[in-house]
């Protein structure tokens, strides 16, 4: 006999919130150039919806990246916005933009840029 264990997933209220939102916005900044470890595990656990037959229920769903890194080289950012881009695509879900800021690793620097602007251009898109 095979023993099942249950317990309470963190991500079922995530779940729940992408389902019933008209927009979904990922943002983070990029660590030693890849996705923060938080913001993977609820990436990783996006394929739940496949798995459960949740994704004509996500589709046409609006998206958004917005990542910001310490580095001034903007391609530091690629590895970060490339598995995002290729799960948009599989979940037909519609990138309406995405702000990438590098050179912000302190307090403060990104007054120093036109992130704030384009966030908020972002932010009238949704």
């Amino acid at each position: 006999m095979i023993k099942r264990f249950c317990f309470k997933e963190r991500f079922n209220p995530i779940a729940e919130a992408m389902l019933e939102a008209d927009a979904v916005v990922f943002a983070m900044p990029t660590y030693w150039f890849s996705i923060p470890s938080n913001i993977k595990g609820v990436f990783d656990r996006m394929y739940s919806f496949m798995v459960g037959g949740k994704m004509e229920q996500l589709a046409g769903k609006k998206t958004a990246l917005m990542i910001c890194c310490m580095s001034e080289d903007i391609s530091v950012m690629d590895d970060v916005k490339s598995p995002f881009e290729k799960a948009f695509g599989m979940l037909k879900w519609d990138c309406i933009g995405e702000v990438l800021i590098p050179g912000v690793g302190n307090p403060g620097d990104v007054q120093k840029t036109d992130g704030l602007k384009q966030s908020a251009s972002l932010a009238e898109l949704i």
